[in-house]
Parts: structure tokens; sequence; C-alpha cells
């Protein structure tokens, strides 16, 4: 895990600083996002805003570089608390990036008003050129690429089905790839809607010249659809190589499974990036060498620092600060339905997994019995039993010398919670604090089951009662 979180760390971060960086530079008729003329960009005001942001920037990414990396070494002294501690570092760095994309646009618009640099010609045209309005078919790779990728992902079901069947594999440990599933399916639907979204945005007018503006709408369009049409197939062989592994294994996936399937979905990132940032500079190149662009004054639109346009009827809309991303356009009630929803199901989420991780906080295994039942309990996890299914009950000095694999549940090293699968026990749960023995063994119908307690008078008192039981049979 910490080389995983390392990685994305080092990834997210510097990504991010390319990604959105250099708004302080005079592009496309705009600087930190807003047009102004041309011969405004050493105004006083405009270099103070500029040099401002860039100090800013930099210092903001180089600190949560280094944060990103330190706290990476927290997960060696405990897991749960690296866990809240990055997911406030990630809250911390996605509100500073916004932070310091929309103050100083709304800063520069605010002094493009003052200063009335406004060019009214182009402000409330509509700039269309036919020729590429025509082409529009042949600038964008075709949608239906997405199809055989997405029929084959949603048809593992069967691997996942079979392989429920094959190893009996209880609700428990199944559901972390049911998961898997959803996301695999649900990420291929998301590239095809994103792709059709791509396809019937409108082109853009850069220049009077139309074979610039062809080319210009091209490489947009052309690098979005390629690349998630890319992304789409990696993000399917991804989990297709998962399913046939959980097929075939079980469960108890070998931890090279994992390792693929990771390096799979970091391809699929970057099949989905690298187009969009290739294009990036081409498109640039191509703009920067024309002689008769033409940019219209749309700031009206994003003074706020997002789009907010009810007379468009596009919900998806090219990013003002990342011509890599997209935006959507707030003007229209979707929009805020769809943020609405997503950050709820976001916040729910944070919730659900600070709630989740506080019961591994102090981890107290619990036995309580009612009648015949008896049920251990602990961190969110229980298993309860009746006596007719007790098939045996030992006191072992030390967990058997075999691999067990987590399949859901929590471990430290502390302790040991929740589902897991050993190589010849099969599948077991764990309530166990580490360092601690005697270990008790209880062989059910269908599963084992390993506790102890920090006292070994306990753990013999709970012994005696199981096996006092067994023997009452």
């Amino acid at each position: 895990m910490f080389f995983i979180f390392l990685v994305c760390n080092l990834i997210i971060v510097p990504l991010c600083q390319y990604s959105y960086g250099n708004l302080w530079e005079y592009r496309e008729g705009m600087v930190l996002g807003v047009h102004i003329p041309a011969t405004c960009i050493q105004h006083p005001r405009v270099r103070e805003l500029c040099e401002k942001h860039r100090k800013s920037w930099t210092l903001f990414h180089r600190i949560n570089l280094a944060a990103s990396f330190l706290i990476c070494f927290v997960c060696f002294l405990d897991y749960m608390a690296f866990l809240i501690v990055w997911m406030v570092w990630l809250l911390e760095y996605v509100c500073g990036l916004e932070y310091l994309i929309i103050i100083p646009h709304r800063r520069m618009y605010r002094l493009k008003l003052e200063n009335g640099w406004m060019d009214e010609r182009s402000r409330k045209i509509v700039r269309v050129d036919t020729a590429v309005s025509a082409a529009s078919s042949r600038l964008a790779l075709d949608w239906k690429w997405h199809l055989p990728i997405l029929v084959l992902t949603a048809a593992t079901v069967y691997f996942v089905d079979a392989a429920e069947r094959k190893f009996q594999v209880a609700a428990p440990e199944a559901w972390p790839f049911w998961l898997l599933y959803g996301t695999g399916v649900g990420l291929c639907l998301l590239f095809l809607a994103m792709h059709v979204g791509v396809e019937r945005r409108p082109n853009r007018v850069y220049s009077e010249d139309s074979q610039i503006n062809l080319a210009a709408n091209q490489l947009t369009k052309r690098s979005w659809t390629e690349g998630l049409v890319y992304a789409s197939w990696v993000n399917g062989v991804s989990w297709i190589f998962m399913a046939i592994a959980y097929y075939r294994y079980g469960p108890d996936l070998p931890g090279a499974v994992y390792a693929i399937y990771t390096g799979l979905i970091f391809l699929a990132a970057a099949a989905l990036l690298l187009p969009l940032g290739m294009s990036v500079g081409k498109r640039r190149e191509v703009l920067e060498a024309d002689t008769s662009a033409c940019y219209i004054d749309d700031d009206e639109y994003w003074k706020k620092g997002w789009y907010n346009n009810p007379g468009d009827r596009h919900l998806l809309v090219q990013d003002r600060f990342n011509s890599m991303n997209m935006s959507m356009n707030y003007g229209r009630p979707a929009a805020k339905v769809i943020t609405g929803v997503l950050a709820a199901v976001i916040l729910g989420g944070m919730v659900w997994t600070a709630v989740l991780l506080s019961d591994f906080v102090n981890v107290e295994v619990v036995f309580t019995q009612e009648g015949d039942t008896f049920t251990f309990e602990a961190a969110g996890y229980d298993c309860s039993f009746g006596r007719d299914e007790i098939q045996s009950v030992e006191l072992l000095d030390s967990m058997p010398e075999e691999h067990f694999t987590r399949t859901n549940g929590g471990s430290t090293e502390e302790y040991q919670v929740g589902h897991f699968r050993g190589k010849e026990t099969g599948r077991c749960m764990m309530f166990l604090y580490t360092g601690c023995e005697p270990i008790l063994e209880i062989r059910l119908d269908d599963m084992t089951v390993f506790v102890n307690s920090r006292q070994e008078e306990t753990t013999l008192s709970w012994y005696g009662e199981l096996a006092g039981q067994e023997a009452g049979e």
C-alpha cells in the first residue's frame, strides 16, 4: 500500500501542476482565463496578478508534493491513521487547486471590467465556420469502437458467478469482486457517454482561416475520442484479466494478479491522458502560427470561475483553464443535479469511510451467548453460529503455518479482523490480537473461526464454554 499511494501521489501532483499551469502566460487571447487585448499585457496590475499567481502556484505544488511523499510513511506507523491523514490532505489539495485557479481569474475579470477592456463586437456574436461544420463527422473517432470491449466486459459476469459456485464464496468475500465488476463496466459506459458528448460538442472558431479551425478542432476531438477509446479498452482488459484470475484461483488471488491489475489501471489512465497532452502542444503550435486569429469574448459566462450560460444547450463544454478537460454548463439544471448527486456520494463515502475506520481505532473482541447461539464481534465484523454447527474447538499455541489472504477486513501489526482465506484451511474469519496466545480455533460446517483475547484467562473461559457445549452434544 505504501508504494501504491506513493506512486499515485507523485503522479497526481505533477500532473495537476502541468495540466493547469502557466495560466499567467498570454495564450489564445487570454491570461488567467480572461480575454484581454494583447496591448494590455504589460499593464502593471496585470503583471502583478500574473506574477503573484505564478509564485503561489509553484509554492503550493512544491509543498504538496513534499507533503504527499511524507504522508505515505505514516502507513508504517498506523494504517488507519494514514488513510485519514491522506484523505484530509487530498481534500486540502483539491480545495487549494480550485482556490488558486478561480480567485486569480475573478480578480483579473474585475480588473478587465474596471479598465473597460471589452470587445463589444465579439461579445454577442456566434461565429460559425461552415466548412468545419460540414466535416464534423470526420473530426472524431467513431463511438462504436467502445461496443466490443463493453460487451466483453459485461459478459464477465459469467466468471464472477461461476467462481462463487466453484469456490463456494460467501457474500462478504464476493462483494469486492462484484464492486470491481461494476466499476469495470461502469467505466466503459462512462467513457462511451463522454465520447458521444465530445462528438456532439460544437466546433470552436479560432480563425478566419477554415483550415486552421479544421486542424484545431480535429486535434481536440480526435485526441479526446482516441484517448477515451484506448482507456475503455485497457480498463476492460484489466477487469477481464481479474475476472479470469478470480475464476481460476478464487478469492485467494496471488499478489502478482493484483500487481498486474493495478498496472493496467495506471496504463488506462495514461492511455487517456497521453493523447490529450500531446494534442495540447500541437494545437498551440497551430494557433500561434495563425495571423488571422479571432477570439470571442465570452468571459461573462466564466466570470465566477465556472461556465454558466443558460442560452447554451450543451451540458459539457471545453474547460477554460485546461483544454484537456471538460466542464459542465451550470446554466443547465442537469449540471446542478449531477454536481449535487456527486457531492452527496463523495461526502457520504467519506463519512462512511470515517465511520468504518473509527471501528478500527480501538478494536475490542466481544463474545456473547444467547441460548444456543454464540457470537464474536469486533470492528463492525461479526460471526454467529449455533452449537449444532460446531465440529471442533481447539486451543492453539500459534496460528497454522500457512498463507492467509484477507478478503474483507482489516489488518495491522496489532490485530487481524474480518474475512480471510487460507491455502489449506479455506474460508475463515479472524478476531485476533497479534502476539496474544493461546488462539481459539473453532471449526464450523462451512468455515473456521480464529479468535483470542488480550487476556489468556478470557480465551480459556471462551474455550470452556464452547468445548463444554460441544461435549454436551
